[in-house]
């Protein structure tokens, strides 16, 4: 890994997406590299942004292309386990 990958990677922080069941809304939910604290925005708001400043340290996290885009295949991949636990009884029923 070069120097400039883990500095850069430090900066890119993690993030998730959060979706409100009653109002199908997703929000982005970052945290923190260097805090560790977490930071709620609209997920209109980041992508137009590109960045996320965290809340507490006001680090700058950047949100790019492949963000986005793994956080669309985590979005798929739980949409199948979603899909699956409806399809299987509840153990209380």
């Amino acid at each position: 890994m070069l120097a400039n990958d883990s500095s850069e990677q430090k900066q890119q922080g993690g993030f998730s997406l959060v979706v409100n069941a009653g109002r199908g809304v997703a929000e982005l939910m970052a945290k923190c590299p260097k805090c560790g604290a977490i930071t709620m925005y609209s997920l209109e708001l980041a992508w137009r942004l590109q960045t996320v400043t965290c809340s507490e340290c006001s680090t700058s996290m950047r949100l790019r292309d492949r963000e986005l885009t793994a956080l669309r295949d985590g979005v798929i991949e739980a949409r199948v386990r979603l899909d699956a636990l409806t399809r299987t009884p509840s153990p209380e029923a």
